[in-house]
C-alpha cells in the first residue's frame, strides 16, 4: 500500500530531479507487487492527529503511520521514529535488499 501523499512526494521528487519520465517512474513504482494507493480520508486525518500527539511524530510521518494502521499495511521507513508506534508493522529497508 502507498498513501496518496507518498505518490505526491514521489512525483515532486522525480520532477525536481528533472526526470522527463516521472510518469513512467511512478507507474513502475506502482507495478511493484501488492502496492495500491490508500486515499487521504477524514479517518486517516483523525488517526494521524492522535498518533502525532501520542508518539511525537512529524505531520507527514503521522499520516503515513495512520494510513498503515488503518489499512493493515506495512511501512518501510528509514526513520526509526516509527518503531515506537504500537501496532504499526514496519520493515527495515536494508532487510529487503
Amino acid at each position: 500500500m502507498v498513501s496518496s501523499r507518498m505518490l505526491l512526494f514521489l512525483h515532486l521528487l522525480f520532477s525536481s530531479m528533472s526526470s522527463s519520465s516521472s510518469r513512467e517512474d511512478i507507474e513502475s513504482f506502482m507495478r511493484i507487487c501488492n502496492i495500491h494507493e490508500v486515499p487521504l480520508s477524514h479517518e486517516v486525518l483523525t488517526r494521524a492527529s492522535l498518533t502525532r500527539s501520542k508518539y511525537d511524530l512529524s505531520y507527514f510521518d503521522s499520516l503515513h503511520a495512520a494510513s498503515a494502521l488503518l489499512h493493515n499495511g506495512v511501512i518501510i521507513p528509514i526513520d526509526k521514529g516509527y518503531r515506537k508506534v504500537v501496532g504499526l508493522r514496519a520493515l527495515d529497508p536494508r532487510e529487503l535488499v
